[in-house]
């Protein structure tokens, strides 16, 4: 019996585009797609809300502004600013486990309600994340800080979650640094489950009393500046602070209570100790415009060690820095030591001031930034507050000056948003009778480059 063979070229015609609709699709899925940022540019200008397997490329001296809730997956920073306020980046990968690279970025995050969510891998390479206000950055896998830095100053904080095989790794010379010195600062480090790993030459640094360091388990220190991989040397110690004493009780506002670690104190290869790396502490810090219009810096420290001066520091943008001048410090003292300083010629617009604390060693802190405005945002008023049907956005009096006004929940999603421009007399007015009471955000974004938010309470009553 013959066995009959069918040929039907245009079924194998039909399979063959499958095949090949398939392979492109899979290569076009996994294939990078570079964004290359020169000049001052916004997410929602520039990119895609979700930006799978991009390559963002930031010129130096360039501010790429998070400007919109936005998800990036599987990408590659390099270079540059970042600066984001009142919104949330989300970092994730897609198909296989895939890690996110910032590599010489400067990330700047403002606003109580702004959050980094990291669900990947996560490297910081020549780095630097600074959190503001009450902001939040929390991480599920691992994280590897090399030659970078985490600043948690003011209220924010870092958690990091995952198992004890999941591991946060700081290796030549990085830091957490949780507080800036000043004594109103509350920020802190929740560590739920990963195993830390200080190098050599990095820290975890605790500014004050109120910054806190939470970890049921020991950390490991390893003295060499490592790679995150191990150490040949056989020289792990491990360090716990879970029963820790340090800074309770007595003068100190907290009761020692497990596995808080308050500060004044540092995570160091050599195990914790009391004290902190930066060289003084910060009892307040004002910047404010005379009736002349220059802006005047005051700042006063409580306790001076080793310290060698303070830079201050000026932005147009709360990311480029330049600075602006240069004070002496007393260097060591446990009296309060009074400082100012004056910018005579402040920028035309918004101001963003920050000290740089430099000890005798090169060591370096920052103080939290504080912002004077002299354009458009500055004329800004909310009326009324607390309000009940509507609410009012005057817009100053620059005439022909474009702005965006925004009605932010507190989660940080934008509810409203008109674009006007500000004039004698202009105004925009949002409905508000379908949001349920409570504390909303108003924000306004001026051409000019600066910005205000304000807290609104809508009300039934």
């Amino acid at each position: 019996m013959k066995t009959k063979i069918y040929n039907h070229p245009e079924k194998t015609a039909f399979t063959l585009l499958l095949i090949l609709a398939a392979f492109v699709l899979t290569t076009s899925a996994s294939a990078q797609t570079t964004y290359n940022i020169t000049a001052a540019s916004t997410w929602s200008a520039k990119l895609p809300a979700t930006c799978t397997n991009c390559t963002i490329n930031i010129s130096a001296g360039v501010t790429l502004t998070i400007d919109q809730a936005a998800t990036c997956q599987n990408c590659v920073f390099n270079g540059g600013e970042l600066s984001m306020t009142s919104q949330t980046l989300n970092i994730q990968y897609t198909g296989s486990q895939k890690t996110t690279f910032f590599n010489g970025v400067n990330f700047t995050i403002y606003g109580d309600n702004a959050k980094v969510i990291v669900n990947a891998p996560l490297s910081l390479s020549g780095s630097t994340f600074t959190f503001n206000n009450a902001s939040s950055f929390t991480t599920s896998y691992q994280v590897d800080l090399d030659a970078s830095r985490v600043n948690l100053y003011e209220n924010s904080s870092m958690k990091s979650t995952g198992s004890s095989t999941t591991e946060i790794n700081l290796t030549k010379s990085s830091e957490i640094v949780i507080g800036n010195g000043s004594k109103t600062s509350n920020s802190g480090f929740t560590v739920s489950g990963p195993t830390v790993n200080i190098y050599k030459d990095s820290y975890v640094v605790l500014g004050n009393d109120n910054n806190y360091y939470y970890d049921w388990a020991a950390y490991n220190a390893y003295n060499n500046n490592g790679n995150g991989n191990g150490n040949a040397n056989g020289d792990l110690v491990s360090y716990s602070t879970a029963s820790s004493t340090m800074n309770c009780g007595g003068s100190y506002p907290h009761a020692c209570s497990g596995p808080y670690l308050y500060g004044p104190a540092s995570l160091t290869v050599s195990g914790t100790v009391s004290g902190n790396v930066l060289p003084v502490v910060l009892v307040g810090f004002t910047a404010e415009k005379n009736n002349a219009g220059a802006i005047v810096l005051n700042w006063d420290t409580k306790m001076e060690t080793n310290a060698s001066h303070f830079e201050i520091e000026r932005s147009a943008n709360g990311s480029s820095w330049t600075t602006a001048g240069t004070v002496q410090a007393v260097g060591n003292s446990s009296v309060q030591s009074d400082y100012s300083f004056t910018d005579q010629d402040p920028l035309p617009a918004v101001n963003y001031y920050r000290l740089k604390m430099v000890d005798l060693d090169g060591r370096y802190g920052y103080t939290e930034i504080k912002v004077v405005r002299n354009g458009l945002v500055s004329k800004v008023s909310f009326f009324p507050n607390p309000a009940r049907d509507y609410v009012n956005v005057g817009l100053g009096e620059t005439s022909g000056v474009q702005v965006t006004v925004r009605l932010i929940s507190q989660s940080g999603q934008v509810l409203q948003e008109k674009k006007a421009a500000a004039g004698a007399g202009a105004t925009v007015t949002f409905p508000i009778r379908e949001y349920a009471t409570g504390l909303y955000i108003l924000s306004v974004t001026g051409a000019d480059g600066t910005h205000e938010s304000s807290k609104l309470m809508i009300s039934r009553s």
